[in-house]
């Protein structure tokens, strides 16, 4: 298990941090503030309604970076968090593979924070990894744009991959090798 760089600068006025309990509070107001446009892509809202629910999460994604089990980077915009950029469980350090995932405030989309910040989280973790995955349901046409603008080769439909506030979505897999 190898040591993951805390903190990325990805331009001017956005970097990815480690996330840290400074986080929770940005974090859990984004989540509040877009509830109803992030539950039509992920399904994890439902547990993050208070600054405790926000913590735990904190504290469990530290102790699994510590773990070598995910990492999870605060994507800091502006010198406010407003979404996450992740590796998530369960690493596979073995064969060098990673899965990304990530969610982003609708108040910054756009911008090209999500696409900056994925290839740079690539660059910067080229020496450990060379295999990156990414997922994302078929119906969420910018994660796929996302994916096809990053690089990533379309590799499979997984139907019934992802379950979304009860309902089942197929997902599209994406891969890049370095």
């Amino acid at each position: 298990m190898e040591k993951l760089p805390e903190t990325i600068c990805v331009a001017l006025n956005l970097k990815l941090e480690k996330i840290a309990e400074n986080h929770a509070e940005d974090l859990l107001f984004q989540i509040n503030s877009h509830r109803e446009y992030l539950d039509q892509f992920v399904d994890w809202t439902k547990f993050n309604n208070t600054l405790q629910d926000a913590l735990e999460f904190v504290n469990r994604s530290q102790l699994e970076a510590k773990n070598g089990e995910s990492f999870t980077w605060a994507i800091c915009y502006q010198g406010r968090a407003v979404g996450t950029i992740s590796f998530n469980s369960l690493i596979d350090w073995q064969n060098k593979t990673v899965m990304i995932g990530y969610w982003l405030s609708p108040d910054v989309q756009k911008k090209g924070i999500i696409t900056h910040s994925i290839e740079q989280l690539i660059e910067r973790t080229k020496s450990y990894f060379n295999n990156y995955i990414l997922k994302c349901a078929e119906h969420n046409i910018r994660s796929n744009l996302v994916a096809q603008r990053c690089g990533f080769k379309f590799i499979k439909k997984i139907e019934n991959g992802e379950q979304i506030c009860g309902k089942w979505y197929t997902q599209n897999m994406y891969q890049k090798q370095i």
